[in-house]
């Protein structure tokens, strides 16, 4: 499914939206058709760097913190559910 997303490529730069493919949902995970949604404060720190792991720690724990895709906080409808989800439907 294309959509188009907020991107973060790395600290301390803009937000670029963007079109992108999005996967079908993979076990325990959900599609929601947002309504709306917003960048948060959270999303904030990512750009500022505040809650960006220093590349050592990322490294050991394996992590790649960029791109990140914001704007977590929406409401929507579900529209598909992966393998599992039990506590929601689609509708």
């Amino acid at each position: 499914m294309q959509t188009r997303a907020a991107i973060l490529w790395e600290p301390r730069t803009d937000w670029s939206v963007e079109d992108i493919e999005l996967d079908d949902p993979k076990p325990g995970e959900v599609k929601v058709k947002l309504a709306a949604s917003g960048l948060c404060h959270s999303d904030e720190h990512m750009v500022t760097g505040d809650m960006v792991l220093d590349p050592e720690t990322a490294a050991l724990l394996s992590l790649e913190q960029f791109p990140v895709i914001g704007g977590h906080e929406g409401a929507g409808e579900v529209v598909e559910v992966g393998p599992g989800v039990t506590s929601v439907q689609p509708g």
